[in-house]
């Protein structure tokens, strides 16, 4: 039996032969376009990640420790001076300078004066020892700061090659984007430029599903529609469960509630009957 395919009654086998030939023709020429669009749209999205990547890595440089504290070093050193001529083995340096006061003031003069010449006792020590403690302070905020400013070139150094990379990256995405725009953009459809989309394509172009662009885009329309119509399902089938758990919640919350009832009504007839009981055998009596 012979098909016949045109109003010139030719056979079919020769003219199915070059609509194949056709369809496998246009997927030759379509499969290096729809791979070159894959590999470009693949080589964006990987520059874009590195970029987040880099830009997470800067880092911040630490403040150098500059400010003195004078007026607490000044402190420090008094306190420090007083705490030392106060104590009892110093005190008794001062107590003789004290001893003439006693004679023409009595007790109270003497320890006036006494306490007078510790004062100042403790602020000459004070001056002495504010100057060392200053001292040290600034030697010990001076190497904090040279180890902060080794810190701080380190930091620089890393984030000026961390800004190199990024602007290299930024030209690289230039100029995957100019070829893009020359080789792909005047065929690509423009709303499917999604990694989601250029990956369909070549699998169906490369599997034969799709020999055109406007078959390729029907076909991915068509499998997105099929997986939300799925996922709508799914979430029928979850909403479907939760009610029937709700459902098995609530018959036993009931039957909870039944079983409290009849044990209720079976604790008050046994009372009421315990009842009878006492009152007929007061009424036999």
């Amino acid at each position: 039996m012979r098909i016949e395919d045109a109003p010139g009654g030719r056979r079919a086998g020769p003219y199915m032969r070059r609509k194949v030939r056709r369809m496998n023709e246009q997927t030759a020429d379509l499969l290096p376009r729809v791979a070159t669009a894959h590999e470009l749209m693949h080589r964006v999205v990987d520059l874009q990640n590195r970029i987040n990547q880099l830009t997470t890595q800067f880092a911040a440089k630490t403040e150098k420790k500059s400010k003195r504290h004078p007026v607490l070093y000044a402190i420090a050193g008094f306190l420090i001076a007083f705490a030392l001529i106060t104590s009892t083995p110093l005190k008794a340096v001062t107590y003789p300078l004290t001893i003439p006061f006693f004679a023409t003031g009595g007790m109270e003069l003497q320890v006036t004066v006494w306490n007078v010449i510790n004062l100042a006792v403790s602020a000459v020590i004070g001056a002495v020892l504010y100057k060392v403690i200053a001292k040290s302070a600034d030697k010990s905020r001076a190497q904090k700061n040279a180890a902060i400013d080794r810190n701080n070139a380190q930091v620089e150094a890393n984030n000026q090659a961390l800004a190199q990379s990024i602007e290299q990256t930024k030209r690289e995405i230039f100029a995957t984007q100019q070829r893009w725009a020359a080789e792909v953009a005047p065929w690509y459809p423009m709303d499917y430029d999604s990694i989601d989309a250029v990956d369909f394509f070549l699998t169906a172009v490369r599997n034969h599903r799709a020999s055109t662009v406007q078959e390729m885009v029907n076909l991915y329309e068509t499998e997105r529609h099929q997986r939300r119509m799925e996922q709508g399902q799914q979430q029928i089938l979850q909403q479907q469960r939760i009610g029937n758990m709700l459902q098995l919640g609530n018959l036993f919350m009931q039957g909870q509630i039944l079983n409290q009832a009849q044990q209720i009504n079976a604790n008050t007839a046994s009372a009421s009957s315990s009842l009878d009981w006492i009152s007929n055998a007061m009424g036999r009596r």
